[in-house]
């Protein structure tokens, strides 16, 4: 709840909000992409500094470590104050933990260290929701990734695992246990929280959406099979010169 009960409590969730904000600043994807490839990849691909755009520059392990350092922004100040924190009784009435979350998403899309240019905060939210609702972001990952097997478009995918964290949180909101922690009730405020983080990241898709009206998205099932084709005709062409 939106409750304190000394000053200093105030000051660390200040201080803590902040903390989250600049952690979600971090733009990992320029950051580690540089240092491990000396590429940077707001200079290739759609330019973007999230997931997607870092596997298909910078490749598939260097990307996904991106992938991780992005999800853990979301959830770091959150795990810290949970599990760390409030045991102690350093923070006895703290901010409500998904206040921290967004601090982290806002950085990550506005980053003050890329002069408030940033990417759509997937992966951060992804790591928010894991802090918070375990349940709903397991569920999330699995849709993306049927989304992902059946479409190939990762924007698409994106969308439809959001919705999946809002129809499965307020689902728990109407039928989940107050004591089993996997299962645990969100509350309405968290609820219509993530239905509005959800909307916004669905409007940051907005240029990928009109990509694929027009039929330009990127598409890695059929990027994976053209790749195959083409491993294939090399193939070829190397037995027939033999």
């Amino acid at each position: 709840m939106f409750l304190f009960n000394t000053a200093t409590n105030i000051t660390l969730t200040v201080v803590l909000l902040i903390i989250s904000y600049l952690l979600g600043s971090i733009p990992n994807g320029v950051v580690i992409g540089k240092k491990l490839t000396g590429i940077d990849v707001r200079e290739h691909g759609s330019k973007n500094i999230g997931t997607t755009n870092c596997i298909r520059v910078l490749g598939k392990k260097v990307g996904f470590l991106i992938f991780f350092m992005d999800v853990l922004k979301g959830a770091a100040i959150i795990l810290i104050v949970k599990y760390l924190l409030e045991p102690l009784g350093i923070m006895e009435s703290p901010i409500n933990h998904i206040c921290f979350g967004i601090a982290a998403i806002i950085g990550h899309a506005f980053p003050i260290f890329l002069k408030f240019k940033g990417g759509k905060s997937v992966a951060t939210s992804l790591g928010v929701v894991f802090a918070l609702t375990p349940l709903p972001a397991f569920i999330c990952l699995v849709v993306f990734v049927l989304f992902l097997y059946t479409t190939g478009y990762v924007s698409i995918c994106s969308c439809m695992a959001a919705i999946a964290v809002v129809a499965s949180s307020w689902i728990l909101n109407a039928v989940g246990s107050d004591t089993l922690f996997i299962i645990e009730k969100p509350g309405n405020t968290l609820c219509i929280i993530y239905s509005i983080v959800a909307v916004f990241l669905i409007y940051k898709h907005k240029t990928n959406f009109k990509r694929l009206l027009n039929g330009t998205e990127n598409n890695f099932k059929k990027k994976k099979k053209a790749a195959k084709l083409a491993k294939e005709q090399e193939n070829n062409t190397s037995e027939n010169s033999n």
